[in-house]
């Protein structure tokens, strides 16, 4: 029997995967667990191998398209097999679109549209009828968009939606998938003005997230002088970290607190550790256990925004912020609360170098529950960071410099050290944020109040 290559989930959340590229030629043979394709998440970029051997035939997906997790985009032949059904050519559009258009029964996970009853294609698939996907093809449907019933398209469910198209249209209506219209209430956006891409010019979900207002008019136009020189390249990963740190800084309610502390006790501590220690113990590494620790006794500042609910996590799962060539990664020390020092310090050292160097792995870049980013050691003396969803807040650390403070009233030199946390406010309020960074302010001006 063919085994369906699919394009894979590599996230809990993941809905789409991008094909970045075919490691092997249709209608070449293939070995089980021999590299087959890769694929990217806006986490990271994946090798997938074969799982079975044969040869592959029947492609439906080409380079560099987003593709709905679970779908089918082609297939491995034992000797003698065939393509369950003709391949339609690689003419560029959705791969929603090419898989609607085959023949034989079939399934999507319908990413734009609301969930769907279970099926017998696995949980939230929704079954297609050939003949309603034939009528999507020929009208350039969506099948994403159209509502099932009982689990299942037939050409009648088709039709009616064609149907309430050309009623919404006659009416004024401004037509759109359900996430498009979901997504433009959470924006406040109005879907009239925004140009739809879908059939019959619907506004899909993309068309919203792209969609950005016309400027202003003003009564008198400046002069707006012609800019030159040439346009920097952007790689695929500067536009995913850019999109989503857009998307966090357009929907996210943040607030900020800062809090100056004094670090003195905190080198202290690190010059006792590393005179312990067959491991190079740093700043960061003493930052994040007094951070692990103040998490565990404020949880809600681990907590997480999703879909609407704030979710505790039961681990302190700590992001840690690392500059790369191609943008802003977040590799996560999973458990944080539970790791000793020297623990920290030795998988922090591997995750920065695994970031740095293209290797990270999904389980790497998943889960985290907290970030911290420190730009300290370029100077910076203080800084307001854009948290990461769905988690809760970030803490920006500045550098440790003397400054002069009163202590005990009188004037005094001390090594100070800036900390700003940015809050999502539908998780953390001002109270909830302020106990938290006097809880790790004091950690830091104490250390041995973690042992507590």
């Amino acid at each position: 029997m063919p085994k369906e290559v699919i394009m894979p989930a590599l996230g809990m959340a993941q809905e789409t995967g991008t094909l970045l590229r075919w490691l092997v030629e249709e209608g070449a043979t293939v070995k089980a667990g021999e590299p087959l394709m890769e694929v990217a998440t806006d986490k990271v970029d994946m090798t997938v191998d074969a799982s079975v051997s044969g040869t592959l035939a029947g492609i439906t997906a080409s380079e560099g398209e987003d593709i709905p997790v679970g779908q089918v985009i082609a297939y491995i032949l034992a000797a003698g097999e065939k393509v369950p059904h003709p391949s339609p050519p690689h003419s560029g559009e959705g791969a929603v679109g090419r898989a609607d258009a085959v023949a034989g029964p079939t399934k999507t996970d319908r990413p734009d549209a609301s969930p769907l009853p279970q099926s017998g294609g696995g949980a939230g698939g929704v079954v297609i009828s050939p003949v309603a996907a034939r009528m999507a093809a020929e009208h350039g449907v969506d099948l994403a968009a159209v509502p099932a019933k009982g689990g299942r398209i037939g050409k009648e469910d088709v039709a009616a939606y064609l149907e309430s198209q050309k009623s919404a249209a006659a009416s004024g209506k401004v037509l759109a998938s359900p996430k498009a219209r979901r997504l433009a209430d959470e924006k406040g956006v109005d879907l009239a003005a925004i140009t739809g891409s879908g059939p019959d010019g619907a506004v899909l979900a993309g068309d919203v997230e792209a969609w950005q207002p016309a400027p202003t008019a003003i009564s008198v136009a400046p002069k707006v002088e012609q800019m030159s020189g040439e346009a920097i390249a952007v790689s695929r990963g500067w536009q995913v970290m850019a999109q989503r740190l857009t998307e966090s800084w357009t929907s996210i309610p943040h607030f900020y607190l800062v809090r100056d502390v004094d670090a003195g006790a905190l080198q202290a501590w690190r010059t006792q550790a590393l005179a312990r220690s067959d491991v190079k113990i740093t700043i960061s590494d003493l930052l994040v256990k007094v951070t692990a620790v103040a998490l565990t006794r404020h949880p809600r500042l681990n907590a997480s925004w999703v879909k609407g609910q704030i979710l505790s996590n039961p681990s302190v799962n700590l992001g840690l912020a690392v500059a790369v060539e191609d943008g802003l990664l977040v590799p996560v020390l999973h458990g944080a609360e539970s790791l000793g020092l020297r623990d920290i310090a030795s998988q922090r050292a591997g995750l920065v170098q695994r970031a740095q160097t293209g290797k990270l792995g999904l389980d790497d870049l998943s889960g985290g529950t907290f970030t911290i980013s420190n730009l300290g050691m370029f100077g910076v003396d203080a800084f307001n960071a854009i948290v990461n969803p769905p988690q809760a807040a970030i803490l920006a650390v500045g550098r440790i410099a003397d400054r002069v403070v009163a202590v005990n009233g009188q004037p005094a030199v001390r090594p100070m050290l800036t900390l700003t946390l940015s809050c999502d406010h539908r998780v953390v309020d001002g109270a909830r944020g302020a106990r938290f960074l006097d809880e790790l302010a004091g950690l830091i001006e104490d250390p041995l109040r973690a042992l507590e």
